[in-house]
């Protein structure tokens, strides 16, 4: 019933600028992305060409007929099918691009929101600078989206309806849209950066705020011209983010002196992320996003939990410590060798044990609940959350404490 509700709201307020289709279509076309024709393939095998004048060929007979849009997401008894919105339109959309710069940047920008980029950046950070501004990033993060993605579970809002809008990251289609966690972690990732260190390393803090600004506006603006996102999603997405920051920031050095130093950090740690996982609003028995989420809240414990590990014993103080330099130099040649040496050999053996402990706990839980692990199996909570959470904890302490031996071993 709230699923149906929502998106009855979503076609009363389609004439809305912030909630229309229409005008994330033009957004793209604007920046030069417009949507040429669609091929359909109908229930007898013939295509179908659903050119952008309103109506289609039929390669089988030649007649016109109206555009079978999204918008039309009925069925028989006149109610709206919610499964059709989590899904990508089932016809092809074709697009033009006239303009391949703002093309790369955008596609660029949405980078700064993905999984690719994680898993470089962080990394970078933590084996480069040091461990001070990125440990308290990580933990703002999963904090944001945890509330991102469980809102989008609780809210049930679906993403614009294609046509007119072209979807170029159909993935995306097993999400709810409301609100944006793009735009969450582009505002997220460069103002919580900026805030960590304005007051501690001696730069131009106006052009910090320009560049987190800059960063920003690339990331909302990604959302709209792939066709992800409504506006509004975008803008309470970035709302939100700096509302969850008022809020965590007064205590977050409190929060992080505690998650490393206490003795019953780590216990506590698991015992939260269990609770979260297991408590996590997934509506509709699965989702993509708890997936996600639980893979998010796994690697921020994980990593809290090595670097608590380390400053507890001191195995290797020089490596993650929180010196912060007092002015930003810019790394020699060899130093910016030396820094992506680490992070492929940092990203190379994380890889490494991931391929090897993911196959284990796969045989192990096949074993404990005495079921064929497969696509469909591995989405029951009880098999879902042991497998990313101790898959994704493994392999995230063995490379952060097993790192920086191999680094000391080879010279960096």
């Amino acid at each position: 019933m709230a699923a149906s509700n929502n998106l009855a709201i979503i076609f009363q307020f389609e004439d809305s600028t912030v909630l229309s289709s229409e005008a994330v279509a033009k957004v793209q076309a604007f920046f030069g992305l417009e949507r040429t024709f669609a091929k359909e393939i109908s229930c007898n095998g013939s295509e179908s060409e659903t050119p952008t004048d309103g109506s289609n060929v039929s390669k089988e007979n030649g007649q016109r007929g109206p555009i079978k849009t999204m918008s039309s997401q009925e069925n028989n008894n006149g109610t709206i099918d919610q499964q059709k919105f989590m899904s990508y339109p089932k016809s092809q959309m074709d697009y033009q691009v006239s303009n391949y710069v703002w093309y790369c940047l955008f596609h660029f920008g949405a980078f700064l929101g993905d999984d690719a980029f994680y898993y470089t950046f962080f990394p970078f950070w933590l084996f480069n600078i040091n461990s001070f501004v990125i440990r308290r990033v990580l933990l703002l993060w999963a904090i944001t989206m945890y509330v991102g993605q469980s809102s989008k579970e609780i809210l049930k809002w679906p993403r614009p309806q294609s046509p007119p809008v072209v979807p170029l990251e159909p993935r995306y289609f097993k999400e709810y849209g409301m609100p944006s966690t793009h735009a969450m972690v582009g505002v997220l990732i460069p103002f919580s950066i900026l805030f960590l260190t304005m007051d501690k390393v001696e730069y131009s803090i106006p052009i910090g705020f320009l560049v987190a600004m800059a960063w920003t506006t690339l990331v909302c603006l990604s959302r709209l011209y792939k066709g992800m996102h409504y506006i509004l999603d975008v803008v309470v997405g970035v709302l939100l983010t700096f509302a969850l920051l008022g809020m965590v920031f007064p205590f977050l050095d409190k929060i992080d002196h505690y998650l490393m130093t206490d003795k019953q950090a780590p216990l506590l740690l698991a015992s939260a992320i269990t609770f979260l996982s297991l408590t996590y609003p997934s509506q509709r028995g699965w989702s993509s996003t708890r997936e996600d989420t639980i893979v998010i809240l796994s690697v921020t414990g994980s990593i809290y939990t090595s670097l608590w590990l380390n400053n507890y014993f001191q195995w290797f103080p020089d490596r993650y410590n929180d010196d912060l330099p007092s002015t930003i130099t810019w790394p020699t040649l060899a130093q910016w060798g030396a820094m992506f040496c680490r992070e492929f050999l940092g990203v190379a053996i994380t890889l490494l044990v991931h391929c090897i402990i993911k196959p284990i706990m796969l045989e192990i839980l096949s074993f404990v609940y005495s079921i064929e692990i497969n696509s469909e199996t591995k989405k029951y909570l009880s098999v879902e959350f042991p497998y990313k959470y101790v898959t994704y904890t493994v392999v995230v302490l063995v490379c952060m404490l097993v790192s920086p031996f191999v680094f000391s071993l080879v010279g960096l």
